[in-house]
């Protein structure tokens, strides 16, 4: 039996479940006795709530309210994102990248279980893009071949800095071996402009510790143990809690980015990648589209730059 047929058996049987509650609340009524339809109604509410979670939405739909709106500038942003179309697009372009295609069942298990979860923090943040990771991902050094080969890209340009942690090699990432969606924004760009989403503008000018919130101890405690950085700062008065990319991620986002656009991700700044270190540095990249080419390099902690800031991510997966 199929899945669309066991939810509709489902179904059809909390639609007798309910004719009994009904049966049964005429009879409590007349006898004052409600303990059986109590029992029915709590049935029905348990049911009914795994027969949610068993259907995988298609679309999420999130209103996000813009913190610097005003009448003139910034509006409020409404969001949709067609996760039937993406799943499948995705599965392609893996496929056609020779990588191992992500388990959609997993996917969109992912999806039911987070529906609420993800529309939140659309609406929260704006995040108004998903990227799907499969578990087995090549090394960076793979990946980013796959991920630059062809349709005009040149060699990966690696900064001295990068070099000397070990490149691709040495990058470490604090990453999980398990299938994920991160929601992201699709914004080409890091800038002070009305039409960057807010969040993304504030990452500009800050240093890891200012990002983080946390000291430079504690952030070197976290590279020397391959975790993650978190992303944690104050924006007229609220705390953005929410998290960076990876610098596998961030391989696979800017290529299909491209193949969606025919543009590149951070032609005009780059990005910390939080999730990746080299050596005691944090990784960050750009794209230079005179030289064609993909660049990554590695900062020290305490770097500050108006054209550096960090796309924010918000990651989901299976417990």
């Amino acid at each position: 039996m199929s899945e669309c047929q066991l939810l509709k058996t489902e179904y059809q049987e909390l639609e007798k479940l309910q004719q009994k509650f009904e049966f049964e609340l005429e009879k409590s009524i007349k006898s004052g006795n409600l303990e059986k339809t109590k029992e029915l109604r709590k049935e029905i509410e348990e049911k009914l709530q795994a027969l949610k979670e068993k259907i995988t939405p298609k679309k999420i739909t999130a209103k996000f309210i813009n913190p610097e709106t005003t009448n003139e500038t910034n509006k409020d942003k409404d969001i949709e994102i067609d996760l039937e179309k993406e799943i499948q697009w995705q599965k392609k372009f893996y496929k056609e990248h020779k990588i191992p295609e992500f388990n959609e069942q997993e996917v969109k298990q992912i999806l039911r279980l987070h529906k609420l979860e993800i529309q939140k923090e659309m609406a929260l943040y704006g995040y108004d893009q998903i990227l799907i990771i499969p578990k087995k991902l090549p090394t960076s050094e793979e990946l980013n071949e796959k991920m630059t080969d062809g349709d005009g890209y040149v060699t990966t340009w690696q900064s001295n800095n990068f070099k000397n942690g070990g490149g691709f090699t040495g990058a470490k990432t604090s990453e999980s071996k398990k299938t994920k969606i991160i929601l992201t924004h699709s914004d080409q760009n890091i800038l002070k402009d009305e039409n960057t989403n807010p969040y993304l503008k504030q990452t500009l000018g800050k240093n890891i510790m200012q990002l983080s919130g946390l000291s430079e101890e504690q952030i070197q405690e976290r590279v020397e143990n391959n975790q993650p950085i978190p992303i944690n700062f104050e924006l007229s008065g609220n705390q953005i809690k929410t998290e960076g990319l990876s610098l596998n991620e961030y391989l696979i986002l800017q290529r299909q980015y491209f193949q969606k656009t025919n543009n590149h991700l951070d032609e005009k700044s780059w990005t910390w990648l939080p999730k990746s270190c080299s050596a005691s540095r944090v990784v960050d990249a750009d794209w230079d589209p005179v030289a064609r080419q993909l660049c990554v390099d590695a900062h020290a902690l305490g770097l500050s730059d108006v054209f550096l800031g960090c796309r924010l991510s918000r990651s989901f997966e299976l417990t």
